[in-house]
């Protein structure tokens, strides 16, 4: 059996090349002479650019479609920058909240501060926490947001 699939490919696959045109070349819309040679006189590329065809195209007018907005807050250009803190605070830090989770995993935050450390399982439990800590400004995460803070406390605030 696998001997007549094989028979039956090899004489399918030696029946493709008898399509090829008899131009001499990969050209299907190449005449040849007598002899074989291709006819015609073949252009020689130039670097050149050659002149536009066709009507101009429209230069936009007008204002870009506006940027949606939220009611009594004014959209950013992309260009402007995000405005960063320019001051970190010395000393112990207190927040009071719910920590929400941060883009990468296992990443938690509260106020803009990415908190390092402490009791992961109540900082992920849902549950509002009051955190000390003191800012890192020393430190690199993959977090990718947030001002890097160590935890020292973390306690659950009872509803």
């Amino acid at each position: 059996m696998l001997t007549a699939v094989a028979a039956a490919t090899i004489l399918l696959l030696a029946g493709c090349g008898d399509d090829v045109p008899a131009t001499g070349g990969d050209d299907p819309t190449a005449t040849s002479t007598s002899s074989g040679e291709p006819s015609g006189t073949p252009s020689v590329p130039t670097d050149e650019p050659l002149p536009p065809t066709g009507p101009p195209t429209e230069v936009p007018t007008g204002d870009p479609t506006p940027l949606p907005t939220v009611p009594g807050t004014t959209p950013l250009p992309s260009d402007t920058p995000v405005p960063q803190p320019t001051t970190v605070p010395e000393g112990p830090v207190e927040l009071i909240g719910f920590p929400t989770p941060g883009v990468e995993a296992g990443c938690w935050l509260l106020d803009g501060y990415l908190l390092m450390g402490g009791d992961q399982e109540l900082i992920a439990s849902g549950r509002e926490v009051q955190i000390t800590g003191e800012v890192q400004t020393d430190v690199l995460t993959t977090c990718q947001q947030g001002t890097p803070l160590r935890v020292d406390s973390v306690t659950g605030i009872e509803p």
